[in-house]
């Protein structure tokens, strides 16, 4: 692992006191479980903007996110972002599901 530094403001530091004291974990690990989530949200909120601009597909948007494609889907809908789905993906997903059986 990497030792990262930063300087954090005071009313911060109380706070991850007190994520220490309620969780009774010591201060990298609270940092470490924090950072990490962020880094997690940040990531599903950058794959649904470029979703949402029609940069990405919802398979390459939850490839982006770290997400299972139903998992995309439920954060989509959260965002209010339509299911894009036309006739001719209908259409082609029953002749890939007639070529399987």
């Amino acid at each position: 692992m990497e030792t990262v530094t930063a300087r954090i403001p005071k009313d911060l530091l109380q706070d991850l006191k007190e994520i220490e004291s309620e969780e009774k974990t010591e201060r990298a690990e609270v940092i470490r479980k924090l950072l990490d989530d962020a880094v997690k949200e940040w990531k599903v909120k950058k794959a649904l903007e470029k979703l949402r601009d029609g940069k990405v597909t919802f398979r390459t948007a939850a490839k982006l996110a770290g997400l299972t494609y139903v998992q995309m889907l439920d954060q989509a809908e959260q965002a209010n972002i339509p299911l894009e789905y036309s006739m001719k993906d209908l259409e082609a997903d029953l002749v890939k599901l007639k070529g399987k059986k």
